[in-house]
């Protein structure tokens, strides 16, 4: 709009409304969670993730701890940039895996990937970390139904579990009381939190609720403890993370029998994670040894992205290069079509070489379970969220509205003419209206389908015996043509 005041002369001015480009985020990097305790403490400080561009820069990590292996395993695999996290080393288990889960308020462990992209620019697409992200908890506490929730409450009662069973090995379950905050919930228990959910309880245990108050007219809440696999507290913290980053973790799997890694998937869900299953086994000095195999699958998905299939592409049937063998030998295709089947991932050996086979995501969603469909919606949804980013605070006018269309459109047809969508659009949603469009809000809906992968192919061969007609035929040709035709 021009201004309207009085100027005696030219003036000119440029236009506010114009076009907002495509930028697309670089989706091959790995978050790499893990210790070191040698360290280069200034190149890399404890709980702040740094970036590694090369495998010359990641020497400073110090051949110690896991973070060098990992990142070196990422790099020689194809794959390109890392973020480590390098956590505080201990040789109690307890301790490192507290110091490796880490803490989600102050963002240090696998938390500190909430805050790589701030530091470093960029953001981690695939997450992996040391520890044993393949433990699980035999008949746990998975969760506490409330039958009543108890009234007039002055304070949390206290919980105490008894019974579960005989089981020589059971650990009865640490539980907590929520309370609400007012309202119709005020002096009410609203959840009981599973703090530690116990193991080996072959029934569920007997909840008793005790306290709450010295109020005359306490009702106390009565529940029931439900008893199961309980994934271990990697799986947690990946299923807060992985969502609000947009990544996929990569994660290994029990490594003890296909069974057990069928039953650890069963604890898992969220639809960020993959699991692998089993470990690799790497020659050390000569010697085998058992490896984790997260790092190995992380640098094929970087090696993929950069590759001409991009993000679109999978992670599944693509050449291993840096293992010596799996810590057990998988079947094709009867061990791993048992284990690709209830979305576990998985290395065999055929045609010429170790491949990673499998790519879908622990998730009871069918939509979402491939982890090339989840990595090319979240590459679409970020680029249309940059994309639209400058326009927030421009004006309502035909100009700007049209172009915010036609700036999507656009984009969605670079993602289908790449591959990496079959097709999309964008349009003003009906939702829009006067009142909405006076208070600042604009709606618009956007439509598009992620290129699949060809996971199962069935070939059906049939026999035609007429081809012995042809044979005849061809037999016949050559006898009158040939030098069998001068024969007396």
């Amino acid at each position: 709009m021009a201004d309207l005041s009085y100027a005696h002369g030219v003036t000119l001015a440029e236009s506010a409304e114009t076009p907002s480009l495509l930028r697309v985020q670089r989706n091959g990097i790995t978050f790499v969670n893990g210790t070191a305790p040698d360290a280069d403490a200034a190149a890399f400080p404890l709980n702040y993730p740094s970036l590694i561009t090369s495998l010359p820069q990641a020497a400073a990590l110090g051949v110690a701890g896991t973070l060098l292996e990992d990142v070196t395993t990422v790099f020689n695999e194809g794959g390109s940039w890392c973020i480590v996290n390098r956590v505080p080393d201990s040789a109690d288990a307890a301790t490192l895996q507290s110091n490796l889960i880490g803490d989600a308020v102050a963002r240090t462990g696998l938390f500190a990937a909430l805050r790589a992209k701030a530091i470093t620019g960029y953001q981690p697409r695939v997450v992996i970390t040391a520890g044993n992200t393949g433990a699980w908890v035999e008949g746990g506490v998975v969760s506490v139904s409330l039958s009543e929730q108890g009234a007039k409450l002055l304070e949390a009662p206290v919980l105490e579990a008894t019974g579960g069973g005989n089981d020589p090995g059971k650990v009865l379950p640490t539980l907590e009381a929520v309370m609400g905050t007012g309202g119709v919930d005020a002096g009410k228990v609203i959840s009981v939190r599973v703090v530690d959910p116990g193991k080996n309880l072959s029934q569920a245990p007997t909840i008793v609720f005790t306290g709450g108050g010295d109020d005359a007219d306490k009702v106390l809440p009565t529940a029931t403890a439900n008893v199961g696999d309980v994934a271990n507290p990697f799986v947690s913290a990946l299923n807060i993370i992985t969502p609000k980053i947009r990544a996929r973790a990569y994660i290994t799997g029990p490594n003890t029998t296909n069974a057990e890694a069928v039953r650890f998937r069963r604890t898992v869900n969220g639809g960020r994670i993959l699991i692998i299953d089993p470990k690799t086994i790497k020659n050390v000095n000569g010697v085998p040894v058992t490896k984790p195999v997260a790092a190995v699958f992380a640098g094929v998905r970087a090696r993929v992205v950069a590759s001409s299939e991009g993000v679109s592409g999978s992670v599944s049937n693509k050449i291993i290069r840096t293992i010596d063998g799996v810590a057990r030998t998988i079947s094709y295709p009867e061990d791993s079509n048992y284990l690709n089947e209830k979305q576990v991932a998985t290395i065999i050996n055929e045609r010429g070489g170790f491949r990673t086979w499998g790519s879908r995501l622990a998730t009871d969603d069918p939509l979402w379970q491939f982890d090339s469909v989840r990595a090319t919606a979240d590459m679409v949804n970020e680029a249309l969220e940059d994309l639209y980013f400058l326009y927030v605070d421009r004006k309502f006018t035909k100009a700007n509205l049209k172009m915010m269309v036609e700036d999507g459109n656009a984009a969605l047809r670079v993602f289908k003419n790449n591959d990496d969508i079959l097709g999309g659009r964008v349009w003003l949603s009906s939702i829009n209206e006067p009142t909405t469009l006076a208070d600042g809000k604009l709606f618009l809906d956007v439509e598009f389908e992620p290129v699949g992968l060809m996971e199962q192919i069935h070939i059906t061969t049939h026999r035609n015996i007429l081809y012995y007609r042809l044979l005849l035929d061809e037999v016949n040709g050559a006898i009158e043509t040939g030098p069998l035709s001068l024969a007396a």
